[in-house]
Parts: C-alpha cells; sequence; structure tokens
C-alpha cells in the first residue's frame, strides 16, 4: 500500500486499518460476531448502523484529503488598522497600529466629518460607530455636537477576532457675547425719568405713599445674558418678585451679565415713595433777593413780583423758603434749597424775568411765582465798541476782538452775497452797516459780492452820547470763478470712534439723544478745489463733538469715565447736489486743554469704509462761545482752561478757513455755517 493511502479490507481486520478515532464507528453491529455468519436485521436497527457506516466514511475521506495535501490554510486573525484619517482636525497623537485611542478638536462651524479607515489585512471588515465602511474609503457624515464626541472604529479580522480604535473629536462651543445692555425696562407703578434708553443707566421715579412694593421687568438686549434684580436673579422679560418700598428713597440695581461672564451693567432706578400724610401745600412763606426790593411787599398768597437794581448789579441770588419744608423748590429751572439762596443769576440791562417753581410733597401740586428785575442802564455812555461781529459766509481775520477795526474775509466763489450780525457793546449804541441802521445783535441786509472783487463793509457804531463813534472795516473778497482754499487738515482727536461708521444708525441728522445744552445747526458745504470748487455731492460727512459738560460718548477713561456704549453728538449725513449736510445738535461745551470746536471728516462717495478725504475742525467766534457759557444750562462756565485760539494746540495758526459764521442768540439757539474745500 502507498503511504498516505488507506485499504478498506472484508472480514475483522477492517477495524485494525482504521484510526483509533474512527474504530467506534465501524464496530460491528451488536447482533454480528466475530466470524458469525451476516444475519439479516430488521429495518429499525439496520437504518442506525448505516448511518454510523456513512459517518466513518465521510470522515474517512476527510483524512484522505489531509493525507494527499488537501484542504484550506490557516483563517487570518489581523484585526489592525494599515490607516486612520479625518475630514477635519488632526489626531494625536498621530496615527500608529497598535495605538487605540486619539483625540482630536475641531471649530464651531464643523457639524460633521468623516473617517478614513484603512485595514492591515484585506480581509478585515471595518466598522464606524457601528456603520459598515470599505477599506481605504470615507464613512458617512458623523454629526458633531458641541464639546466632546466619542467615534468608535471596530476592525474585525477573518478569523472573528477584532480591534476597536477609539477618536474623542472636541467641537468648540461659539464664542461668547459680551453685550450687557437692557432693550426694555418699566415698571408696575410709576413713570421712569429720564425715559428708558440702553445707555442710560440711572433712572428715578415717584410713586403714592400706597404703593408699598412694585414689581420691575427688564429685558436683555441679549438673549444669553443673565440679569439679577435688586440681587435676586430674573428670567429677561418677566417681572421681578415684588421689591419692597419704604417711605423715602429705595434705590433698586439691575444688574445686567453677558454670555462672556466678565461684562456686566449696573441700571439704577431711584424709587421715591411719598409720605404718608402728602402735603399739597406748594405756597412759599418766603422770598428774599439779594439786591433789589419786591414789589408789592412778600405775600404768601401773591404770584408776581417786581424789583429794580442799579447798573453795577450784574447779577443777583433769590432765597425762597417754602410753607411746607417737606417741597421742593427751582429758581430759573435749577434746584435751589429750601431756604437757602440760588446761584447767581446773570441780569441784562432792562427786564430780566426769573420763575420761582414750587412743588408740593405730594409731587403732583405746583405754584409758579415770577419776579421781574429791572437793570437800570449805566449813566450815558460814551462807549462805540462792539463785542461781537460775524459774517453770514466766510471767516474774519484776524479773529474779532473788539479794539481791532480792520478785518479780511475770504469768501467762496459760490456766496454771491452775505450779510453782517453784530452786537454793540452798549445797549445803547447804534449801528449802521454801509448806512443802514442795523439793531444790535440783529442782522444787516444782504450785500452783493463780485467774483474776483473786494467788498469794503462799513461798520460805524456811535456811543449812546451821540459824539463817540468807531469804524469797523471787513474787506470780503469773494474768490474768482473756479478758485478756493483747501481747508486745513486737523487732528481727529482722542476720541474718534471710527467703529460706528459701520452702524447705520448713525446716519441721522438730529444727533443729540438726550443731551441738553443751547440749540445749534450746523450747515457745512462741501466743494472740490480740483473741480475748480464745485460742490461735491453724494459725500458721507461724519461729525462729532463733546457735551455741555465736556464729555464725549463711546469712551470710558479717566477723563471721560462712563461713557463707553454711548452715541450722543455723533453723526453721518450724506452732502446734496449743492454739497450741503446739516445736523441738530448743542453747543458744544469744553474740556482741559482745548477751546470749543467739533470735529469733521469728509468720505467721497459715500464710501465709510476707507480713509477719510478730509479731516479738521469747526472754531467757534469766542464771543457767541461766552454767551453760551454764560447760560445756566452750562454750570461749568467759561472755559479757564484755554482762552484764546492763540493758546489752544490745535488753532493757534489761525482759523481763516474753520470758523463757522454764526447767526442766532443763546435763547433761540444759533446756527453754524462753514464751507469746507477738498483736495
Amino acid at each position: 500500500m502507498r503511504p498516505g493511502r488507506v485499504r478498506f479490507m472484508s472480514g475483522p481486520t477492517q477495524s485494525s486499518q482504521m484510526p483509533d478515532s474512527f474504530a467506534s464507528h465501524a464496530a460491528p453491529h451488536p447482533h454480528m460476531t466475530a466470524g458469525s455468519p451476516m444475519t439479516t436485521t430488521p429495518p429499525s436497527t439496520a437504518r442506525p448502523a448505516r448511518r454510523q457506516a456513512l459517518g466513518a466514511l465521510s470522515m474517512l475521506g476527510a483524512l484522505t484529503l489531509q493525507a494527499c495535501g488537501g484542504g484550506s490554510s490557516t483563517t487570518s486573525g489581523n484585526a489592525t488598522l494599515l490607516g486612520l484619517s479625518l475630514s477635519s482636525g488632526t489626531l494625536s497623537p498621530a496615527f500608529a497600529s497598535d495605538t487605540l485611542n486619539y483625540t482630536a478638536s475641531v471649530s464651531n462651524s464643523t457639524a460633521t466629518l468623516t473617517l478614513t479607515p484603512t485595514a492591515a489585512d484585506s480581509g478585515a471588515t471595518i466598522q464606524v460607530n457601528g456603520t459598515a465602511v470599505t477599506s481605504g474609503a470615507a464613512s458617512g457624515s458623523v454629526a458633531l455636537n458641541v464639546g466632546s464626541n466619542t467615534v468608535s472604529v471596530v476592525v474585525s479580522a477573518a478569523n472573528g477576532s477584532s480591534r476597536t480604535y477609539t477618536v474623542i473629536v472636541t467641537r468648540a462651543a461659539l464664542a461668547a457675547s459680551s453685550d450687557a445692555s437692557l432693550s426694555a425696562l418699566s415698571l408696575s407703578a410709576g413713570t421712569l425719568s429720564p425715559a428708558f434708553a440702553a445707555g442710560t443707566l440711572s433712572y428715578s421715579v415717584g410713586v403714592a405713599n400706597g404703593v408699598s412694593s412694585l414689581t420691575l421687568t427688564a429685558t436683555t438686549a441679549s438673549s444669553t445674558a443673565t440679569l439679577r434684580v435688586g440681587g435676586v436673579t430674573t428670567a429677561s422679560g418677566a417681572a421681578s418678585g415684588a421689591l419692597s418700598l419704604a417711605v423715602g428713597t429705595t434705590t433698586i440695581t439691575v444688574q445686567v451679565t453677558a454670555q462672556d461672564g466678565s461684562t456686566t451693567r449696573n441700571y439704577t432706578v431711584a424709587v421715591t415713595r411719598a409720605a404718608a400724610s402728602v402735603s399739597g401745600d406748594a405756597t412759599l412763606s418766603g422770598l428774599l433777593l439779594s439786591a433789589g426790593t419786591l414789589s408789592p411787599t412778600f405775600a404768601s398768597g401773591t404770584r408776581s413780583y417786581t424789583a429794580s437794581v442799579a447798573n453795577s448789579v450784574a447779577s443777583l441770588t433769590v432765597t425762597p423758603t417754602a410753607t411746607v419744608a417737606a417741597s421742593t423748590i427751582t429758581v430759573n429751572g435749577m434746584a435751589v434749597t429750601n431756604g437757602s439762596a440760588s446761584a447767581g443769576i446773570a441780569l441784562a440791562v432792562g427786564s430780566n424775568t426769573l420763575t420761582v417753581v414750587v412743588t408740593a410733597e405730594d409731587l403732583a401740586t405746583t405754584s409758579t411765582t415770577t419776579l421781574t428785575v429791572t437793570r437800570a442802564a449805566a449813566t450815558v455812555s460814551s462807549d462805540a465798541s462792539l463785542s461781537a461781529l460775524t459774517l453770514s459766509s466766510g471767516s474774519l481775520s484776524p479773529a474779532f476782538a473788539a479794539a481791532t477795526t480792520s478785518y479780511n474775509a475770504a469768501i467762496a466763489n459760490t456766496v454771491t452775497s452775505i450779510t453782517v450780525t453784530l452786537t454793540a457793546s452798549s445797549s445803547a449804541a447804534k449801528v449802521q452797516v454801509n448806512g443802514n441802521t442795523v439793531a444790535s445783535g440783529g442782522t444787516s441786509p444782504s450785500i452783493p459780492l463780485t467774483a474776483g472783487a473786494t467788498a469794503t463793509l462799513s461798520i460805524v457804531v456811535t456811543a449812546e452820547d451821540g459824539v463817540t463813534t468807531r469804524t469797523y472795516t471787513v474787506l470780503a473778497t469773494r474768490a474768482s470763478t473756479g478758485t478756493c482754499t483747501l481747508t486745513p487738515t486737523e487732528t481727529e482727536g482722542p476720541y474718534p470712534l471710527l467703529a460706528i461708521l459701520s452702524n447705520t444708525a448713525m446716519v441721522r441728522s438730529d444727533i443729540r439723544e438726550s443731551k441738553t445744552g443751547v440749540p445749534l445747526k450746523i450747515k457745512l458745504t462741501i466743494q472740490d478745489l480740483s473741480a475748480g470748487c464745485a460742490p461735491v455731492s453724494g459725500a458721507a460727512v461724519y461729525i462729532w463733538h463733546c457735551d455741555k459738560d465736556g464729555l464725549y460718548s463711546g469712551y470710558n477713561v479717566s477723563n471721560n469715565a462712563g461713557q463707553a456704549g454711548l452715541t450722543y453728538l455723533r453723526g453721518i449725513q450724506v452732502t446734496d447736489s449743492s454739497g450741503q449736510v446739516t445736523f441738530t445738535t448743542i453747543y458744544p461745551g469744553w474740556y482741559a486743554g482745548r477751546i470749543t470746536h467739533v470735529h469733521f471728516q469728509v468720505y467721497l462717495n459715500n464710501n465709510l469704509n476707507v480713509t477719510a478725504t478730509a479731516t479738521s475742525q469747526l472754531a467757534f467766534p469766542q464771543a457767541t462761545t461766552q454767551a453760551v457759557y454764560a447760560t445756566s444750562l452750562y454750570t461749568k462756565g467759561q472755559n479757564t482752561s484755554v482762552t484764546s485760539f492763540a493758546a489752544d494746540n490745535v488753532f493757534s495758526d489761525g482759523t481763516t478757513y474753520q470758523m463757522a459764521s454764526i447767526s442766532g442768540d443763546a435763547t433761540s439757539g444759533y446756527t453754524a455755517e462753514l464751507v469746507v474745500t477738498i483736495a
């Protein structure tokens, strides 16, 4: 018999030729003995024996195949990856077949990614988060939540073994908002004063004594901000819990915290609850003047008085005393302590009206007492000087001074006539302009101008004595056709807030917001030197200036504290076909180191995304400025920091092409005009 071949033999020796493991399958039937003759068995016992014989043959056949070199090779157990990559982010550490755990970071904008795994054994299979993926191909998109996301890659070998690779993908959170402002604020009782504005942080409210508590509803500008009312966390747009009110003033603080957790803003509401027994008495028990005598003699029920003072009395104070100590008092709109003297009130020569308003404890009842104080005229004056002199267009050179009698003025070619506005130092003096009588403080008739020619303006002031005269001369030269002078470039200063240029809400003519002061209209005419002084249309003009107290919006620094986030007294207008823009504002105040001024910039073609074509400043006549600062609204009074243009660090080189032409008065307001020439 050849090696590896098994021969089947008959007779009792058959089982000895099979391996031991198969002997049991070829054992004689239990009804037979060795050497005994074959007997017939019933079918029920013959079938099991037959099956046993067939099983033995099958196993013997398998052995025969092995002996002859047949059958399959050993099945692979390789469940490793040869490569792994992401569609976004970078694996950390770098991929290695034996490294099973990785991390990766992606930006918040990455909401999904895919993985591309490559098996080391082509017979292995791969699943990414339970979904089959072809080796070397990208998986389906895996959605990513903000924060940590676990992605598993399971590699299964041909023999059934497996290995799991894990990638933890961290998706970044959105950038946190820094908006800590309110968009609305209201109370269940009383009315806010002033009216709510996002940039106004302090308010007051008066309520009746019967109001022992109220609720406050605040709404954050950003839905992600949080707020606390009186120290208690409250939902935006929802009423707070009841806030108890004692008689007198209770201050409620609304603290807004931006999403970034660090930016905060505090709004305060001072709620004044009236006393239980609220008086409605708004009468005076006393009224005194620092000069002059009341007529008639004071009586509590009298509401109108007169008094006369000498010409030497340029100001006086008023001391009002209320019948009920809890009443409040104002004199000419300024609060005065009960029984104390008011601030000094300037008196013009002639009649001056002073009003004393008493508000009763009930906050509803008021009474008004009027004082008419007449300041006598000086003895016959020999003063023939002017205290102010302005032109409707162009600026005087040198700047006006009462003792200077000769001036020049450069007038744009586009101006065909001008007027003169003047004020005599003595109200009794008489003034003529080119032979026409003009009232002190008034405006002359129009004076025609010829292009390229000089017009002589003769202003004759005759003193009250009828003898003394003084003549002021202005040589007004209208530019020839197509000639003009470039407006000087000046610094934009420390508070330009150029980021506001992208805010479309700043395109407005009225820039006051809630700011008060003497009304002022600014009219600028923009002309192009390179285009023969033609008006420039479609140009954006941006102006900004301080309020009456010398503060600029948008900045919070040591000398300009608490103004961050505010936008008052800033605005943008686009020039019309005549090159003109007009802004409604207030007369600016002053701050240390500078004389009164307004900043402006010009951007051609209404393009605010480029550097300004022109940056300069507008100056005001000193006489006008001093008149404004003498009013009660400007509590800082006169500018003691810089008292002349020569001492100013911007206008010391002259104001010829930057001095505004002014008309109007401190009571009704002023209009300032300037022709701006750009290149």
